[in-house]
């Protein structure tokens, strides 16, 4: 019975401390025999009452590790649940939108957007519930402090020394900055992927929307989602990794960097050649409002969606370069 729980207990370890542990447990419970029995006979009754004393198997081998393994442990699983409740609730309220929108413009369609609410709505917590949690597992796997969060030290058995000092006002990172992020990225994420359609120019005719003349192009962008996806995703892991860290510190400033020169690589992937954006846009419009090559109009309006879309991938970059620099600033700051 002595080495069935040793066994049980050992392949529960790490392969290098498995026989270390099993001679320094073979002689604890030895030592523990011998203090309950004064001499006697070893029994079986004995033998029982020792293993239940030292506990299960997966509780001893928790000891040995002196780590749980979670996939979210109690101390993060507070801000996990946080999270995740205001991920939902902005995709029901950006879904809910959308679906009202759409039943403005298009009344006699209600059934099928009510349809597209449901899917999109699935889709987009499927994937958000996956990425949360895919974040939060790793912050637990590379045992992050979650500053400022309920748990962050032995609620069982805790001394005030073990309080953290107030962080610096200036370095702290405010809630509400993390949470605005979270939501842009939930937003970019539903208005890329299901209301392309509707991000374009509206074309009506006698109150009704006859058509629309989408900024991007649906068949590349269909392409790139796998890559908006993933693009979204380490944007909310950068915002968790702010909400855990709590304030500004060196290693989080380059961390912030790296984050932020991989949404930069993965934006230019996605912009290459300006694919992603509806090459016949200018001539649809122009199309639409009967207005010829020759005219002075169909220059402005060529040149103002060339501009339009220089200036959205400025102001992109100046946002990295500002969130990047604002990091280092509040960490190296006195």
């Amino acid at each position: 019975m002595v080495e069935r729980y040793i066994y049980a207990v050992t392949q529960r370890l790490p392969q290098g401390q498995r026989q270390d542990i099993a001679e320094e447990l073979r002689g604890l419970i030895e030592d523990m025999l011998d203090e309950g029995n004064d001499g006697r006979p070893v029994e079986n009754s004995n033998i029982e009452r020792v293993l239940i004393e030292l506990g299960s198997p997966s509780e001893l081998a928790e000891k040995y590790r002196g780590t749980s393994h979670f996939l979210v442990g109690p101390d993060l699983f507070p801000a996990y649940l946080s999270v995740m409740k205001l991920v939902f609730i902005i995709a029901v309220s950006a879904m809910g939108i959308i679906f009202a929108v759409e039943t403005i413009l298009t009344p006699l369609s209600i059934l099928s957007h009510f349809v597209d609410f449901l899917i999109s709505l699935f889709v987009t917590a499927t994937q958000a519930f996956a990425w949360i949690t895919a974040g939060f597992a790793a912050a637990q796997y590379f045992g992050m402090t979650p500053f400022g969060l309920p748990g962050v030290y032995n609620r069982g058995k805790w001394n005030p020394s073990e309080l953290p000092p107030v962080p610096d006002e200036k370095k702290r990172i405010k809630r509400g900055d993390v949470l605005t992020g979270i939501i842009f990225s939930i937003l970019l994420l539903v208005v890329m992927r299901f209301s392309n359609h509707l991000f374009g120019i509206l074309l009506f005719e006698d109150h009704h929307l006859e058509a629309t003349i989408p900024f991007l192009n649906e068949e590349k962008l269909d392409e790139v989602m796998p890559l908006i996806y993933l693009m979204v995703a380490i944007g909310i892991v950068k915002e968790i990794t702010k909400l855990m860290a709590g304030k500004w510190t060196k290693n989080l400033a380059v961390t912030n960097l790296v984050i932020n020169g991989a949404i930069f690589l993965l934006a230019m992937l996605i912009l290459r050649d300006q694919a992603i954006l509806n090459p016949d846009f200018v001539q649809q419009l122009t199309d639409s409002w009967e207005i010829g090559k020759q005219q002075e109009e169909y220059m402005i309006i060529k040149t103002v969606w060339n501009q339009s879309y220089n200036l959205a991938l400025a102001a992109f970059v100046l946002t990295l370069l500002i969130d990047t620099m604002t990091g280092f600033y509040k960490a190296l700051r006195k």
